[in-house]
């Protein structure tokens, strides 16, 4: 048994995946904390970052990919230290891009949802198996790209990305047209998140990647915190809550998480503050 297991079985916590059959209450925006706490020991804490909308801002008119400036990456490296290693960052980007942005900066990291995942800064890389069903949507979605122009496809190593961007009458005849091609007999699942439609495989989330990571040291025996923005962190803020932790929404709307701060320079702050408390 190693340490996630017996900490997951002192805590009655079950494996990896099982968020998905509970319920887990929305919070509207009037019933969430401002702010969350700053007060926190470091050494008592796991801390999980979304990227795009937490650490760097999202909306770059011309999708570019971010600049991680030299601030945001010495914060990193402070807080890695003063959290003895237990920070990871969780992304719907695949590794090898999340990776370079943050070079040379190396970090815990999962991506395309918690289908690729460094356990620690210079651990081996893992991944799930890329289902069989993936490898022939590429064709079938590029056929889709003549009805609807200005649409962009993605292929990452585990997932499919139709970028849609500025175009939001799209959304619904888009999601509609790629889901047909993520029938449950696939493996496959949809994920609508901002901007775009991604194809994934169902077995995977930012949740089971929490959970992942949460069975291992350093960051077994800790109280997790996640910081996110967007649709695909709606499954971590259930795992984090269930696992007694703290679940942090960036923007508005109604969410799963407690907290709530602005954007990423609140969350850079935020960050700051947990550094000096």
């Amino acid at each position: 048994m190693d340490d996630g297991e017996r900490w997951r079985a002192a805590r009655r916590i079950p494996p990896i995946g099982w968020h998905r059959e509970r319920h887990h209450r929305l919070y509207s925006e009037d019933e969430m904390i401002d702010r969350p706490p700053a007060q926190l020991n470091p050494q008592g804490i796991a801390l999980f970052l979304d990227f795009d909308g937490t650490l760097v801002r999202f909306d770059r008119p011309d999708q570019s990919l971010p600049v991680v400036d030299a601030r945001l990456k010495s914060l990193l490296v402070e807080l890695l230290g003063a959290l003895d290693g237990a920070l990871a960052v969780v992304s719907g980007r695949a590794l090898d891009t999340l990776e370079g942005l943050l070079a040379p900066l190396r970090l815990a990291a999962a991506g395309e949802h918690g289908s690729q995942w460094r356990m620690a800064p210079n651990a081996p890389r893992q991944s799930i198996d890329v289902s069989a069903s993936l490898r022939t949507m590429p064709a079938a979605c590029q056929a889709l790209l003549a009805r609807f122009p200005g649409v962009r496809l993605e292929v990452k190593p585990h997932s499919l990305v139709l970028h849609f961007h500025g175009q939001p009458a799209l959304r619904d005849e888009l999601a509609q047209a790629v889901g047909q091609l993520c029938l449950p007999d696939t493996g496959m699942a949809l994920l609508h998140a901002r901007g775009m439609v991604e194809i994934k495989s169902a077995d995977v989330d930012k949740g089971v990647a929490v959970t992942r990571f949460m069975g291992h040291t350093p960051f077994a025996g800790r109280t997790p915190v996640y910081v996110g923005d967007d649709v695909s962190d709606e499954r971590a803020f259930a795992a984090i809550n269930a696992l007694g932790g703290i679940s942090v929404k960036v923007g508005a709307g109604p969410s799963h998480a407690r907290f709530r701060l602005d954007d990423d320079r609140a969350v850079r702050e935020w960050l700051g503050e947990l550094l000096r408390a």
